[in-house]
């Protein structure tokens, strides 16, 4: 690890980070193991291009935060990256956009989009419904094919397939937990469509509150791994 600079954190402090968020970042990435001549301009390089593309000042803090290897990236493979993107059927705003949301996706490979790309296709897709996902969700992007795959194929199970669409980033939360709220509401006389899915997605201090259940309890009750064996032996919902 680079050891402590006044050149380095004044760069740092001058670009809007506060000394804490220097410290975590110079402390926790194997980029800064570079030489403090190396790491500086390449910092200053890569701040200067990001607010080029039209990320303001407080994006492209956040952005090198969560992910402080944008700066260990060459511009070139940030350009080629952007550039990739775009052929796959996104406006260069739409990718930026994308970034500012999911900035991992600068350290994913064209191919591994790609791919995921045309995975949720299979799954009964459009090609144009999936870009509307991922704009609206791009983190998608960073989650496997299986994850993806089984929580889709349980939102099919239920009639909710626009779900995906309608409200992408619902696919953060487990199917155990999808689950067990679903069987849950069901139980008490609950029928779960696309007019009232969001049930299943409530603050769970909330759901508790309301129904006096704690998540543990719930996904200990309805067991979403027995489901599958259940499922798999011919046993359906």
């Amino acid at each position: 690890m680079i050891k402590e600079s006044s050149k380095l954190k004044e760069l740092f402090l001058s670009l809007g980070y506060n000394e804490e968020e220097y410290t975590k970042i110079i402390s926790t990435y194997p980029l800064f193991n570079l030489k403090e001549d190396t790491l500086y301009k390449k910092v200053k390089e890569n701040y200067k291009f990001l607010i080029s593309l039209n990320y303001s000042k407080e994006e492209v803090i956040k952005m090198t935060k969560a992910i402080p290897a944008i700066y260990g990236y060459s511009i070139d493979t940030m350009k080629q990256k952007i550039t990739d993107i775009i052929s796959l059927g996104y406006s260069k705003e739409e990718v930026i956009k994308m970034t500012k949301k999911f900035p991992a996706i600068y350290g994913l490979s064209i191919e591994n989009i790609n791919e995921k790309l045309i995975d949720i296709i299979s799954l009964g897709y459009s090609k144009e419904e999936v870009i509307k996902m991922t704009k609206k969700f791009p983190a998608i992007y960073g989650l496997s094919i299986e994850n993806i795959k089984q929580k889709i194929e349980f939102y099919d199970s239920i009639g909710l397939h626009d779900l995906t669409i309608i409200d992408t980033k619902q696919l953060m939360q487990s199917t155990a937990l999808s689950y067990a709220r679903y069987m849950f509401y069901k139980e008490n006389g609950i029928d779960i469509d696309i007019n009232n899915y969001r049930k299943l997605f409530i603050d769970q201090k909330k759901f508790k509150k309301i129904y006096g259940i704690t998540k543990k309890e719930l996904i200990e009750k309805y067991n979403y791994s027995k489901y599958l064996e259940e499922k798999n032996n011919g046993r359906t919902l």
